[in-house]
């Protein structure tokens, strides 16, 4: 769930994260959570259980709302003396560290402040020197696009005139927000930030639903993932679109987003405002929908804390663990599986099936999650991801199975290969044996791959090895990805190329010749192959 962020800093993670996860609290709110989960009922397999817990440890602290000075440790060595740095948050228009700095060597030439985010990503930013002064200046973040409360470690590097250089120690700092106060909860699983007004409930009751949301769900994520994360995550609410867009410097955000998680950060931040008008009026047709009036500051904060939270963190999860792999059903489902309240999704999915049938395969990343489905809903990946990952592991091993998979996407196996290898399955009997138990059509083998679905060929042109030279025109003749009628060509392949045939067969009386065009293969059809 994501709105647009500081580009400059932001991993591939991250930048995925914000194509993928905007529709994610859309999705919450068109299905509704609530503090304890939904269990599934008959025949539905159950949703995974939290564990239990109760009066789980948390501290609660009030930060921001005024002006204030933090300060880096002076330093010396090598000749090199820095003296005692200031540094003031602006939030949103970024951080400002001042220090002076003197060399026995000769005069200071550079001064340069280094940050290193929660990831380990650096950055640097120059710093200017008032020579009436001898003061040294590195603004941070004056761009904005970087949301309150960010953590990160910050030092210095300075030079001399003799090029001798020297680095002070890091320092943790937290980017405060000086114009808002803001409670401050942290458990042994998470940092967690919000402001009156962007959670329902006092200070103390949203501190220990945050608490029980993250512990009654850790466990699982550490088993689940083959180990405990390698920081402490860090959430930020806001309480609507306007005061999140406050850190960009146009001040405006997509109404249609609802915040990002970045990985480089290692930080979630949401807004738990409602969608435009716009949103409802795009969904009215959805059997799910949850209306405008019923959406109270209460029922967001309960979806906010029990779903969002818990399924950012596993994103966190995903890509520190190195396994952010597979397609978009797999990486959405498997978060919201971690999550507290994951939903009704096979509810919906048998309910659909009695509407539509899932036409494509699972083997790839064709299922939808932004298309209107038959039961005026979207978000049909994620509901079809926690679905499958949810009947997998209760049909084959549990989460020792999923941690299994993972390791195997370390050791370099694609999703398909992983699931393979883990179950014994192929992916099309283990897709097969889900789409069963849900209700979808099953599949066979020339639906998931149409050229195992080919006939000999009937009086062929052209044999398997031989070479041809394509028409001049047309400039441009499209190859498609299988044989058929109504496969759409994708990769291009230019007239006067000379092509090898792969394969041929025929489909309905039809001869299909798969070609190598310069390392490029495709399907052709023999009007293709040669001039008319």
């Amino acid at each position: 769930m994501l709105k647009t962020a500081n580009r400059k800093l932001f991993s591939t993670f991250s930048i995925l994260l914000m194509a993928l996860l905007t529709v994610l609290l859309m999705v919450a709110l068109v299905f509704p959570t609530f503090a304890a989960p939904n269990h599934q009922d008959d025949p539905n397999l159950p949703t995974p259980t939290p564990q239990p817990v109760e009066d789980v440890a948390y501290t609660l602290s009030k930060v921001g709302g005024q002006a204030a000075t933090f300060t880096l440790p002076a330093f010396e060595k090598d000749g090199i003396s820095i003296g005692e740095t200031t540094v003031e948050s602006h939030y949103p228009a970024g951080m400002i560290f001042t220090m002076t700095a003197s060399s026995a060597n000769g005069d200071i030439t550079n001064a340069t402040l280094y940050i290193e985010l929660t990831s380990g990503s650096r950055n640097r930013v120059p710093a200017d020197l008032d020579a009436d002064t001898n003061t040294w200046t590195a603004h941070l973040w004056d761009t904005g696009g970087q949301p309150a409360w960010a953590h990160f470690k910050a030092w210095w590097s300075v030079v001399d005139a003799t090029n001798v250089g020297v680095e002070t120690e890091g320092t943790f700092l937290d980017y405060a927000d000086p114009n808002r106060e803001w409670w401050r909860v942290e458990t042994d699983d998470i940092i967690m930030y919000w402001y009156e007004g962007g959670l329902a409930g006092t200070p103390d009751e949203i501190a220990a639903q945050i608490a029980e949301a993250m512990a009654a769900t850790e466990q699982r994520r550490v088993e689940g993932f083959g180990g405990r994360i390698s920081y402490k995550p860090i959430g930020v609410v806001y309480a609507n679109d306007q005061d999140l867009g406050e850190m960009y410097a146009s001040g405006t955000t997509n109404p249609n987003s609802a915040g990002f998680t970045s990985s480089d950060l290692g930080m979630t931040v949401q807004d738990n405002g409602n969608p435009p008008p716009e949103w409802f009026e795009n969904l009215k047709d959805c059997i799910y929908l949850t209306p405008l009036e019923a959406r109270t500051l209460e029922w967001r904060t309960q979806g906010t804390i029990y779903s969002t939270i818990p399924h950012e963190v596993a994103h966190l999860y995903q890509y520190d663990k190195g396994v952010l792999l597979g397609p978009t059903w797999w990486v959405e489902g498997q978060a919201d599986w971690f999550s507290y309240a994951p939903g009704q999704y096979d509810k919906r999915l048998r309910h659909l099936a009695t509407l539509q049938d899932l036409s494509v395969s699972l083997d790839g990343d064709n299922v939808g999650w932004v298309t209107t489905e038959a039961d005026g809903c979207y978000g049909l990946a994620y509901d079809v991801g926690v679905s499958f990952i949810n009947w997998l592991m209760a049909t084959y091993g549990g989460l020792p199975t999923h941690a299994a998979i993972l390791q195997n996407l370390r050791s370099g196996q694609t999703l398909y290969q992983a699931l393979e290898t883990v179950t014994g399955k192929t992916f099309l009997e283990l897709e097969n044996e889900w789409r069963a138990y849900i209700g979808f059509n099953v599949l066979s083998l020339a639906d998931v791959d149409p050229a195992s679905a080919l006939d000999d060929p009937i009086d062929a042109a052209f044999a398997v090895g031989d070479t041809v030279t394509l028409p001049a025109m047309p400039m441009q003749v499209p190859m498609a990805d299988a044989p058929g009628p109504s496969q759409i060509g994708n990769a291009p392949c230019f007239g006067g190329t000379e092509v090898t045939i792969l394969r041929v067969g025929s489909l309905d009386g039809v001869n299909y010749y798969e070609v190598d065009c310069g390392g490029l293969t495709g399907w052709m059809t023999l009007g293709q192959l040669q001039a008319q």
